[in-house]
């Protein structure tokens, strides 16, 4: 199984453009496209689909879901051996996207507005290929969203816009399989997103989740490429990005709320990861 991850930033959130059902015969093979500017999620129900993608090939079974990228060239690498079935999704986004080996975590690049309330940023996490873990209800769920599109009522596109927005969310949280460690290291992601301006260090994360320090290490190793600490850092220096960006706020303030005990650590560190100090990043991309 593929285990590149699709990450892609929230708001603006995507839309569903397009979607059908449909049935290959033996023989039959999906068209060759490139940049056709959507994502292209397939849902096979039966039977398997023999995909390439820039020159790398795919075999998507039945229960098996595959996204193609809306920059890629795709075709399939030899026909279908019987008779399949499955559901197609074009999808757009403006959002900040990414294809990788581990999920990116993204601030939204829109801008915030310095009031109390804001929308909070998300990243939407996406597997290449990944088995249905609830067949029935995925199914039941892409059924009801083409049946929507097929309405002559004016105002459907409300309802279809609604169930999208609900089966993203089902295969985002736990429609699609992952073992135990990416669901491990998904809620420490999670815990640094959500506790980034306090001091947070490998023995408050081990007695967060009840773990050995060297566990966990493992863990945000193997599914981010990286240890929570640094993970932390990024964490830390991206949603800063976005402050010197779309507030007025002193960078000595945006230290602290980001979890910098004071403005040299957080100078040092920015220039470390950036290359350019946080009053030359707010020069530069401040519109």
């Amino acid at each position: 199984m593929d285990q590149q991850i699709i990450s892609i930033s929230m708001p603006p959130f995507p839309s569903f453009i397009e979607g059908n059902y449909i049935t290959f015969k033996a023989g039959q093979s999906h068209d060759h496209r490139y940049n056709i500017g959507f994502f292209d999620l397939i849902f096979v129900k039966k039977g398997a689909l023999f995909l390439r993608e820039d020159g790398k090939k795919y075999t998507i079974h039945a229960n098996e879901m595959f996204i193609l990228l809306p920059n890629g060239e795709h075709d399939s690498w030899q026909p279908c051996e019987e008779e399949t079935s499955f559901f197609w999704m074009h999808i757009y986004t403006t959002s900040r996207w990414q294809q990788s080996n581990f999920p990116m975590r993204f601030v939204s690049e829109l801008p915030i507005p310095e009031l109390h309330f804001h929308q909070k940023s998300y990243t939407l996490q996406l597997p290449k290929l990944g088995e249905i873990t609830e067949p029935n209800l995925i199914f039941d769920l892409l059924n009801e969203i083409q049946k929507s599109t097929e309405s002559s009522r004016i105002d459907s596109i409300w309802y279809t816009e609604e169930l999208f927005l609900k089966f993203l969310k089902y295969i985002d949280t736990r429609g699609i399989s992952k073992d135990r460690v990416t669901m491990l290291a998904e809620k420490v992601h999670l815990f640094l997103a959500e506790h980034l301006a306090e001091h947070i260090d490998n023995n408050r994360l081990s007695d967060e989740f009840h773990l050995h320090v060297n566990y966990i290490a493992r863990v945000m190793t193997k599914v981010y490429g990286k240890t929570a600490i640094e993970l932390l850092e990024e964490i830390r220096i991206e949603t800063a990005k976005q402050y010197l960006i779309h507030t007025n706020k002193l960078i000595k303030n945006i230290a602290e709320l980001v979890g910098f005990e004071n403005y040299i650590s957080f100078t040092n560190q920015f220039k470390k990861m950036t290359g350019m100090s946080p009053k030359k990043y707010r020069a530069t991309y401040k519109k």
